[in-house]
Order: C-alpha cells, then structure tokens, then sequence
C-alpha cells in the first residue's frame, strides 16, 4: 500500500501571534515495503508530518493517499485508516492504560470491531511476537511490568489490530544500547512478518543506517533530501545545515581517510566498517 503526500502544508496557531509553520509545501511517496527514516532536528516538522498519517492531525492544505483513501477527504473513514496505519509514540509505555496486559493490547481490535474470538488469539500471538510470554504476563498491570517488557506490550496493542503500515516516533527513546537493539530488531521482525512499511522518526543516525532503505530529510519545514542513507552519509556536507551528524563509523572512515586510510565506500554499519577495513589492510600487506 502506498503513501503519497503532495503538497502538505501545517501552519500551528494560524493568524495569531503564536503562528508557527511546521510543514512547507512537502511531497514524496512512500512504496510498499520501504523501512524509511525521517530524520531532522527538533522542530523540524518530523512528528506532525507523521501524526498526519493516520489523521491525527487533519490536512488544512494538500493532499495525502494511503492507498486509495484520500485523507483530505470528508468522508475518509477513520477506523479503517487507523487501522491500517498504526502509530507508535514515542515513550510508548506511556499509552498503556487498562487493567491488564491481555485487556490493553486487546483494547484496539475491539475498537476497531474485530470479532471477540478473534481478539484473544490476536492479543496472544501480537505479545508472543514481541517477545512476553502471554501467559505471564496477560493478567498482570501493565504498570507491573519492567520499562523494556512496557515498551514491548504497548508495541503488541498497535500490531494486534494487524496494521500494514507502522509508524514509529523515537522507538528507542530513554533505552539502553541493548534496548535498543533488541526494540530495532523486532520491528526488523515485524516487517519480515506481516507490516508491510515502517515509517520510523529517529534522531539516531546509526539506526537510520543500519534499518532503513530511504531517508527523508526535514529542515526548517521543508523537504531538503529524499534520497538513500548511503548516498546521503556519503556526503556529509548535506547534513550541515540540519545539525546532525553522521553515523559513527562514517565519521571514523572520514577520519581514517583523512589520515591515509580510505576505505574505497562508506560503511553503514559496524560489520561493513570491519569488513572493509579488513580488505583494505589485506591489500597493503
């Protein structure tokens, strides 16, 4: 299913003395099947541009299409939308709110209007893929459980109601390297399983680097690249005016090179930096 915005514009507190412009005239298609990173610094229009996916935020000017459903439309149909694209904040434990861990996850199939027999069998299979063992944990408060097993219940009440596209703000925010990885590796599951495109806002560049396919860069409201990771760390020069910085082992292979070591490509993760700098101490031997 494919996303196409065209011409979005956001303008926060309009005609007042708050105005703020949040997105300026920005277009670009997700395809089916892209992990694509929007990456920007704070204030640059990355989460409004998100939280317009699945309408939370209403389109005021331009036009969106998930699939065929036109979200600047009047009569676009939200249940529909928002199960379709599902939405993860960032800190997402803070959504969690019933009883139960089983009744929390189970909480958006049900909203959506799946049948009840249903629901339990996809509550039960949405905490197994992300690791909890349902029968340990589906009597338990949420609140009960540790900060990594919150942030997987609260992963397992979006995928339950089976969405194709997932859109995650920040979803290693306050976790430590191993949460993270862990985090990062089941949404590489996920969309080896069922969700079709992951949408994923990060202000970690290694990440966007070793999970993404494309990169939408944001500036000031507008849309300044849409383009590979590859190409885009390649050139560091671009990312100047954003502020952010490059992953670290583009900055180490930046660094190698300028004292003679040049590595022949950009490495974007950590096992292509070895392997090219294995090859290339190889060849001087």
């Amino acid at each position: 299913m494919q996303i196409k915005v065209e011409g979005l514009k956001y303008t926060y507190s309009p005609k007042t003395p708050f105005e703020k412009v949040a997105l300026d005239d920005i277009s670009f298609t997700i395809n089916e099947g892209d992990t694509i990173g929007i990456i920007g610094s704070t204030g640059s229009g990355k989460s409004t541009l998100c939280q317009h996916f699945n309408a939370l935020i209403r389109i005021s000017h331009g036009k969106i299409f998930v699939g065929d459903m036109e979200l600047h439309s009047k009569k676009l149909d939200l249940g529909v939308l928002r199960k379709t694209v599902g939405m993860l904040f960032q800190y997402p434990e803070y959504q969690l709110f019933a009883d139960t861990v089983k009744d929390d996850v189970e909480f958006g199939p049900l909203n959506f209007g799946m049948p009840k027999e249903e629901v339990g069998e996809l509550a039960k299979y949405a905490l197994e893929l992300t690791g909890l063992d349902f029968d340990a944990v589906k009597d338990k408060s949420p609140f009960e459980l540790s900060g990594g097993q919150k942030r997987r219940a609260a992963i397992a009440g979006v995928i339950a109601s089976r969405p194709e596209i997932l859109v995650l703000d920040e979803p290693t925010a306050g976790l430590d390297p191993q949460g993270k990885k862990e985090i990062l590796d089941l949404v590489k599951k996920l969309k080896e399983s069922y969700v079709k495109t992951v949408i994923m806002i990060s202000h970690n560049m290694d990440e966007i680097a070793e999970y993404c396919n494309r990169v939408i860069v944001l500036n000031d409201s507008k849309l300044i690249y849409d383009t590979t990771p590859r190409e885009l760390f390649s050139n560091p020069e671009k990312l100047k005016e954003t502020g952010l910085e490059v992953p670290h082992v583009v900055a180490i292979s930046s660094m190698l090179k300028e004292g003679g070591i040049d590595l022949g490509e950009t490495p974007l993760t950590k096992e292509e930096f070895i392997s090219l700098l294995t090859r290339r101490l190889k060849c001087e031997k």
